[in-house]
C-alpha cells in the first residue's frame, strides 16, 4: 500500500487509535465451511458476517455475473472490503483496463485486511483506488467524477457488500448519492434516457452506412496548427450580442459550432470550420440550409438520421464504444479513437478542441442560462426567440449579473465544464477564455469580450478549409468492400441472438423445474448454471448485443427487481433467478426479432455508391 500510495502509512498510524475507538466494533475471525477464514463484526450486541459462511466466494461470483458484461475501461465501484473475494473476482474476470474503486466505510475492517491480504498480488498491475473512511473519504466525490468523465457512466458498475447497509447506513447512502448525482448530471434525468433509448438502435443501423467513407475526429490532430485559438460557438441567447465579431476570427482561428448555432452564423455569412451534432432526435430544421450541407461535421453513429442524410460533406466520427464499429475498424487493421464528450453537443465540441491540442480555447454563446429570459439565440428555432417565464428557474452566479436563471440540465453541463477544465489544466498548458457576453459563470475561465479576444489572439492567417480538404477517408475501396460484406451478414448475427434467447429461456425453465422439486440435486443445479453462464456469454459477445441492451430498459428493471431479495435456501434463490431469467430472455427474443427485421432493410441492403459520401440503401 505504501508503494502504491506514498505517505499513507504515516496517516494510518496517526489516525488508527482514534478511528478504531470511534467505530467501537469488534472484528473476529471464523472458519467457513470451505475452510477459509472469514470476518465477523460485533456492534451494539449484534454479530454480522462479512462473507458467506457456506462458501465466501460464491456470492461474489454470482453477484458479479448478474451485473452483466463489464466492458474494457469501465469504472467499477465497490463499497466494502470485508469479503476480498469481490475484488479477486473482478480482477480475474475483467479486462486489465477496468478501473476499480473500493470505498471502505469502516477503518477497522481496512486495517484488519492489511494484516491478512497481500494487496500487491491482487493489484497485479491494475489501476485501483482506495477511499477509506477517516483517511481520505473527503476525496471520494472528486475521484468518482474523474473516473466517470465523459461517457463512462453508461458502463459504470457498482455494488454494496453484504451487511454494510446494517453497519454503515449513512456512509452507504452517501456512496450511492454521489453515484446517482453523477449519473443524473450525465443523463439529466432518467426520463431523458428513457426518451432517447428507443431511437439508438434504429439510428445506429441507419447511420452506420456512412462509416466506410468516413473520417475520424483525430485525423484533425496536428493537421490544424495548435498555436491559433479555437472558438467553441454555442447558441446561447447572448450570441445575439457579439456574433458579428466572429467574422474577424475567420481564417485566423478554428471555429467549431454546435448544430443550433449553424444557421445564426451562416445568416451573418460566417462559415464554421466544423459543426457538431449529437442528439438522436434533433430536428433537421436547425441546420436545414444549403450552405450547411457541405460543412465538415463532427458526429456519432447514433445521431439524428434526418441530419445525417441531409448532410453531404465530410463526416468526422469518434469512438462511442460500440463493438460493432470497433469490428469494422479491426477487420481492416485500424482503430477509432474516443474522448470524453460530456453528454451535450457543446461539451462534445469543447472536448474535441481540448484533444486537438489548442492552447487557447474560447467560449462564445455558452450561456448555460436563460440570458434576457431566452433559451437560444435568435435564428435557431425561430427568427426571433420569445422571452419565457423564468420565475421558478434555479439561479446561478452570472458572468455580468449577480444571478441568472437556468435549468437543472444546463447547470449540470456548467458543472461538467468546470470539473473538466480543472482536470485538463492539471495536465496541459491550456488557457480557457469565456467570451460569452452574458449567461452563467464557468469557473476556470478568464472573462473577456469577444472583440478583445479577437484583437489579442487572432493574429495568424491559416487556411483551415485547405487543411481539411487535404484529408482522405479512413478506408480505401477494398476495405470499404469488406465492410459492406460485414453489413450484409449483420441480420444473421442478430438472428443468432434470437436463437440464443430461445435457448436461454429453456435453460431457465429447466432451472425452475429443478428448484421446485424437493431435495435439490446440487450437481444438476450447478450444471444448469454453467450452461446459463455460457449462454449469456455468447449473447454478450455478439457485437449487436450492446444496441439491444440499450433498448431494454424494461428488461433491466426485471433483473434489478429481485436483486436485493433475501432467499433462505439455494432452491428459493434458483426459483427467483429462473423467474428473472425467463422474462429477460422473452424480452430479448422479442427485441432481437424486431432488430433483425430492421437490419435486413438497412445494413442488409447496403451498397457502395460511387461519387457520393457514404452508402445508399435501396
Amino acid at each position: 500500500m505504501e508503494k502504491r500510495f506514498p505517505g499513507i502509512l504515516k496517516i494510518i498510524e496517526e489516525k488508527k487509535d482514534e478511528l478504531q475507538k470511534k467505530e467501537a466494533v469488534i472484528i473476529t475471525e471464523e472458519t467457513a465451511f470451505t475452510g477459509e477464514t472469514i470476518l465477523t463484526i460485533e456492534k451494539n450486541n449484534r454479530k454480522l458476517y462479512l462473507a458467506g459462511r457456506r462458501d465466501p466466494s460464491a456470492h461474489p461470483q454470482n453477484q458479479i455475473s448478474v451485473l452483466g458484461r463489464i466492458f474494457p475501461n469501465a469504472p467499477v465501484f465497490i463499497l466494502g472490503m470485508g469479503n476480498i473475494h469481490y475484488l479477486e473476482e473482478l480482477v480475474n474476470t475483467t479486462d486489465q483496463s477496468v478501473i476499480i474503486l473500493i470505498y471502505e466505510p469502516l477503518f477497522s475492517v481496512f486495517y484488519k485486511q492489511l494484516e491478512r491480504i497481500d494487496f500487491e498480488e491482487i493489484f497485479a498491475g491494475r489501476t485501483l483506488a482506495f477511499i477509506i473512511e477517516g483517511i481520505n473519504d473527503d476525496g471520494f466525490e472528486a475521484l468518482a467524477a474523474t473516473m466517470l468523465q465523459g461517457d463512462k457512466i453508461p458502463y459504470m458498475k457498482y455494488f454494496v457488500l453484504p451487511n454494510y447497509i446494517e453497519l454503515c447506513k449513512k456512509q452507504v447512502s452517501h456512496f450511492l448519492d454521489i453515484l446517482v448525482k453523477k449519473a443524473e448530471n450525465y443523463y439529466v434525468n432518467i426520463g431523458t434516457k428513457m426518451f432517447f433509448t428507443p431511437y439508438q438502435a434504429e439510428n445506429f443501423y441507419h447511420n452506420v452506412k456512412y462509416i466506410p467513407e468516413c473520417y475520424k475526429a483525430f485525423q484533425l490532430f496536428r493537421l490544424i496548427p495548435s498555436d491559433i485559438p479555437a472558438f467553441v460557438v454555442a447558441a446561447g441567447p447572448s450570441l445575439n450580442k457579439n456574433i458579428k465579431e466572429l467574422k474577424r476570427a475567420k481564417n485566423k482561428s478554428f471555429i467549431i459550432a454546435v448544430d443550433t448555432a449553424v444557421k445564426p452564423l451562416l445568416r451573418e455569412r460566417i462559415e464554421p470550420d466544423l459543426f457538431a451534432t449529437l442528439d438522436g432526435i434533433k430536428p433537421l430544421e436547425v441546420v436545414e440550409t444549403e450552405q450547411a450541407k457541405n460543412l465538415p461535421m463532427l458526429t456519432k453513429v447514433t445521431a439524428a438520421r434526418s441530419i445525417m442524410d441531409y448532410h453531404t460533406g465530410k463526416k468526422f466520427f469518434y469512438d462511442e464504444g460500440y463493438q460493432y464499429v470497433h469490428k469494422l475498424f479491426q477487420m481492416n487493421g485500424k482503430t477509432i479513437e474516443g474522448f470524453p464528450t460530456g453528454g451535450s453537443v457543446a461539451t462534445l465540441a469543447f472536448s474535441l478542441a481540448c484533444h486537438l491540442g489548442f492552447r487557447k480555447i474560447i467560449f462564445v454563446g455558452q450561456d448555460l442560462a436563460y440570458t434576457d429570459h431566452k433559451s437560444h439565440a435568435d435564428g435557431t428555432f425561430q427568427d426571433v426567440m420569445p422571452e419565457e417565464n423564468t420565475e421558478k428557474f434555479i439561479k446561478v452566479p452570472g458572468n455580468y449579473e449577480e444571478e441568472v436563471p437556468t435549468l437543472k440540465n444546463l447547470d449540470g453541463y456548467r458543472k461538467w465544464f468546470e470539473e473538466y477544465i480543472e482536470w485538463w489544466q492539471k495536465r496541459h498548458d491550456t488557457e480557457f477564455i469565456n467570451a460569452t457576453e452574458g449567461g452563467a459563470k464557468i469557473k476556470g475561465t478568464i472573462l473577456m469580450t469577444l472583440a478583445e479576444v479577437i484583437d489579442q489572439e487572432c493574429t495568424k492567417e491559416v487556411d483551415i478549409q485547405a487543411c481539411i480538404n487535404s484529408l482522405e477517408p479512413v478506408f480505401n475501396i477494398q476495405e470499404q468492400e469488406k465492410i459492406i460484406a460485414y453489413f450484409h451478414d449483420t441480420p444473421n448475427q442478430v438472428h443468432a441472438i434470437v436463437s440464443l434467447a430461445q435457448e436461454g429461456r429453456k435453460l431457465y425453465a429447466q432451472l425452475d423445474k429443478l428448484c421446485q422439486k424437493g431435495n435439490l440435486d446440487k450437481r444438476a443445479y450447478v450444471k444448469i448454471l454453467k450452461k446459463v453462464k455460457r449462454n449469456r456469454k455468447k449473447i454478450e459477445e455478439n457485437p449487436n448485443f450492446e444496441l439491444l441492451s440499450e433498448s431494454m430498459t424494461r428488461a433491466e428493471q426485471i433483473i434489478r427487481s429481485g436483486q436485493y431479495l433475501r432467499k433462505n435456501t439455494i432452491a428459493d434463490g434458483g426459483i427467483e433467478l429462473a423467474r428473472q431469467g425467463k422474462k429477460y430472455m422473452e424480452l430479448l427474443e422479442e427485441y432481437a426479432q424486431i432488430l433483425e427485421a430492421y437490419t435486413r432493410e438497412t445494413v442488409g441492403k447496403a451498397e457502395l455508391s460511387a461519387g457520393k459520401a457514404g452508402l445508399v440503401t435501396e
